[in-house]
């Protein structure tokens, strides 16, 4: 009985601790590219590329797992014309190249389908909360910065986020999609980013 006793005494802290939800942190690095969408006839969309940094940190509990984290991200998009209010437009006489600078806070979650202890692969979807910086633009050869409050451009997008990542050992690989759901413009007209992100990170 006391054998018996000892056993359980040993197997229990270590069944508590195999039910503790396990944490990573992640630093990452990659690539993006970004075409701009806007409902106006005529109107032809470019993918741009651009990279990202960042780092998360992700819990896993069983089969489920939920990340958050923050990126610094350089994109570009092209547009032909920029809204201006009450459905009104401002036509270029060729398309203008925007880059833009900002921070991104995703929060995913999602399902494991493989859970091994040196490869594991997950499937999530989620929120992505981007605050616009600063840009650069470029026209007819000539280049220049601006805010983007001075472009109609919403300092603020909320986008949905769908992907799969890998882990190989410390190793991870991250592929996701990103539509926006608030309008990039200050107009009531629909505009919006569809965005690909590639990265690969270090797991701590």
């Amino acid at each position: 009985m006391k054998k018996v006793l000892l056993i359980i005494i040993i197997l229990l802290p270590m069944l508590a601790m195999a039910q503790q939800p396990k944490m990573h942190m992640k630093l990452y690095g990659g690539l993006n590219a970004t075409t701009f969408v806007y409902k106006i006839e005529g109107v032809e969309k470019d993918v741009l590329e651009g990279w990202q940094v960042g780092g998360s940190f992700r819990v896993m509990h069983r089969r489920g797992f939920l990340e958050i984290g923050v990126v610094y991200k350089n994109y570009g998009f092209t547009v032909d014309s920029i809204p201006l209010g009450d459905g009104d437009y401002e036509a270029f006489d060729e398309p203008v190249t925007i880059r833009m600078k900002a921070l991104e806070f995703p929060l995913t979650m999602g399902y494991i389908p493989v859970k091994k202890p040196l490869f594991k692969w997950f499937l999530y979807g989620g929120l992505v909360s981007r605050f616009s910086l600063k840009g650069k633009y470029e026209y007819k050869g000539e280049t220049g910065t601006y805010k983007p409050s001075e472009i109609n451009l919403n300092v603020y997008n909320l986008g949905a986020r769908f992907g799969t990542q890998f882990d190989l050992s410390f190793f991870n690989l991250d592929f996701s999609y990103t539509i926006g759901i608030t309008n990039a413009f200050r107009e009531k007209a629909r505009t919006n980013s569809h965005g690909l992100d590639l990265t690969v990170g270090i797991l701590f």
